[in-house]
Protein backbone atom coordinates (compact mmCIF):
# COMPACT_ATOMS: atom_id res chain seq x y z
CA UNK A 1 0.00 0.00 0.00
CA UNK A 2 1.80 3.58 -0.88
CA UNK A 3 1.11 6.22 2.12
CA UNK A 4 1.75 9.27 0.42
CA UNK A 5 3.29 11.15 3.40
CA UNK A 6 6.35 12.02 4.63
CA UNK A 7 9.39 10.02 4.96
CA UNK A 8 9.19 9.78 9.00
CA UNK A 9 5.78 7.89 8.47
CA UNK A 10 7.42 6.08 5.96
CA UNK A 11 10.16 5.13 8.48
CA UNK A 12 7.18 3.95 11.24
CA UNK A 13 5.34 2.00 8.86
CA UNK A 14 8.51 -0.10 7.76
CA UNK A 15 8.89 -0.89 11.51
CA UNK A 16 5.59 -2.20 12.12
CA UNK A 17 5.97 -4.62 8.63
CA UNK A 18 9.78 -5.55 10.12
CA UNK A 19 8.02 -6.70 12.80
CA UNK A 20 5.62 -9.11 10.37
CA UNK A 21 9.08 -10.09 8.29
CA UNK A 22 10.81 -10.90 11.09
CA UNK A 23 8.54 -13.47 12.53
CA UNK A 24 8.13 -15.14 8.89
CA UNK A 25 11.75 -15.17 8.80
CA UNK A 26 11.90 -16.79 11.99
CA UNK A 27 14.46 -13.86 13.83
CA UNK A 28 11.32 -13.00 16.10
CA UNK A 29 8.79 -15.32 18.15
CA UNK A 30 5.50 -15.78 16.77
CA UNK A 31 3.83 -14.80 20.04
CA UNK A 32 6.13 -11.85 20.59
CA UNK A 33 5.31 -10.03 17.19
CA UNK A 34 1.92 -10.55 18.12
CA UNK A 35 1.79 -9.34 20.98
CA UNK A 36 3.96 -6.19 19.69
CA UNK A 37 1.19 -5.40 16.91
CA UNK A 38 -1.66 -5.96 19.34
CA UNK A 39 -0.38 -3.53 21.45
CA UNK A 40 0.44 -1.10 18.42
CA UNK A 41 -2.94 -1.58 17.23
CA UNK A 42 -4.46 -0.61 20.44
CA UNK A 43 -1.90 2.11 20.59
CA UNK A 44 -3.30 3.58 17.12
CA UNK A 45 -6.87 3.01 18.21
CA UNK A 46 -6.34 5.14 21.26
CA UNK A 47 -4.50 7.94 18.87
CA UNK A 48 -7.09 7.73 16.43
CA UNK A 49 -9.88 8.33 19.07
CA UNK A 50 -7.76 11.65 20.41
CA UNK A 51 -7.27 13.59 16.49
CA UNK A 52 -10.92 11.87 15.33
CA UNK A 53 -12.86 15.47 16.47
CA UNK A 54 -10.20 17.63 14.82
CA UNK A 55 -10.23 15.39 11.78
CA UNK A 56 -13.88 15.64 11.33
CA UNK A 57 -14.15 19.61 11.52
CA UNK A 58 -11.08 19.29 8.70
CA UNK A 59 -12.39 17.23 6.91
CA UNK A 60 -15.72 18.56 6.60
CA UNK A 61 -13.59 21.12 4.55
CA UNK A 62 -12.43 18.48 2.15
CA UNK A 63 -15.62 16.75 1.74
CA UNK A 64 -16.07 15.59 -2.07
CA UNK A 65 -12.36 16.18 -2.35
CA UNK A 66 -9.15 14.23 -2.68
CA UNK A 67 -7.00 14.74 0.20
CA UNK A 68 -3.41 12.52 0.40
CA UNK A 69 -4.70 10.00 -1.97
CA UNK A 70 -8.15 9.96 -0.36
CA UNK A 71 -11.50 10.78 -1.42
CA UNK A 72 -12.96 12.89 1.65
CA UNK A 73 -16.21 12.12 2.92
CA UNK A 74 -18.41 12.90 5.77
CA UNK A 75 -21.58 10.90 6.57
CA UNK A 76 -23.61 9.96 9.84
CA UNK A 77 -22.79 5.65 9.80
CA UNK A 78 -24.22 3.23 12.43
CA UNK A 79 -27.68 4.82 13.38
CA UNK A 80 -30.11 2.49 15.60
CA UNK A 81 -33.41 2.34 15.88
CA UNK A 82 -34.89 1.53 19.12
CA UNK A 83 -37.94 -0.55 19.91
CA UNK A 84 -37.74 -1.14 23.63
CA UNK A 85 -40.81 0.74 24.40
CA UNK A 86 -43.34 -1.30 21.66
CA UNK A 87 -44.73 -4.26 24.01
CA UNK A 88 -45.46 -6.24 20.70
CA UNK A 89 -41.98 -6.54 19.85
CA UNK A 90 -40.62 -6.54 23.56
CA UNK A 91 -42.47 -10.16 23.92
CA UNK A 92 -41.46 -11.37 20.53
CA UNK A 93 -37.77 -10.80 21.49
CA UNK A 94 -38.22 -12.61 24.68
CA UNK A 95 -40.17 -15.62 23.12
CA UNK A 96 -37.31 -15.74 20.75
CA UNK A 97 -34.77 -15.97 23.39
CA UNK A 98 -36.12 -18.74 25.32
CA UNK A 99 -36.71 -20.67 22.03
CA UNK A 100 -33.12 -19.80 20.93
CA UNK A 101 -32.53 -21.74 23.97
CA UNK A 102 -34.69 -24.61 23.74
CA UNK A 103 -32.67 -24.98 20.41
CA UNK A 104 -29.75 -25.05 22.06
CA UNK A 105 -30.62 -27.68 24.70
CA UNK A 106 -31.66 -29.69 22.03
CA UNK A 107 -28.76 -29.56 20.36
CA UNK A 108 -26.56 -30.05 23.44
CA UNK A 109 -29.38 -33.29 23.89
CA UNK A 110 -28.36 -34.35 20.60
CA UNK A 111 -24.85 -34.22 20.89
CA UNK A 112 -25.24 -36.70 23.80
CA UNK A 113 -27.33 -38.95 22.18
CA UNK A 114 -30.88 -37.50 23.64
CA UNK A 115 -33.89 -36.27 22.11
CA UNK A 116 -35.16 -33.11 23.75
CA UNK A 117 -39.36 -33.42 23.12
CA UNK A 118 -41.86 -30.46 23.28
CA UNK A 119 -43.87 -30.45 26.13
CA UNK A 120 -46.86 -29.38 25.19
CA UNK A 121 -46.98 -31.55 21.57
CA UNK A 122 -44.38 -34.23 22.22
CA UNK A 123 -43.06 -33.37 18.84
CA UNK A 124 -39.27 -33.24 18.76
CA UNK A 125 -37.76 -29.96 19.51
CA UNK A 126 -35.14 -28.94 16.78
CA UNK A 127 -32.07 -28.55 17.14
CA UNK A 128 -29.37 -25.20 16.82
CA UNK A 129 -27.01 -25.54 14.08
CA UNK A 130 -23.67 -24.95 16.09
CA UNK A 131 -21.04 -23.49 13.87
CA UNK A 132 -17.72 -23.12 15.58
CA UNK A 133 -15.96 -19.74 16.64
CA UNK A 134 -12.60 -19.15 15.75
CA UNK A 135 -9.53 -19.60 18.03
CA UNK A 136 -8.05 -16.65 19.53
CA UNK A 137 -5.13 -15.35 21.60
CA UNK A 138 -6.32 -14.06 25.01
CA UNK A 139 -3.86 -11.69 26.11
CA UNK A 140 -3.78 -10.39 30.16
CA UNK A 141 -1.67 -8.13 30.99
CA UNK A 142 0.21 -8.39 34.42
Amino acid sequence: MDYPFNMEYQNIFNQIQAIAQNVGDGFESPLRGYIELKNLEALCKELKEQVLSDALHEANAFKGQVYHGYQIDVREVGGRYSYDHIAEISDLKARLKELEKEAQMSYKMSANGSIMMKEDTGEVFPPAHYKGGSTAIILKAI
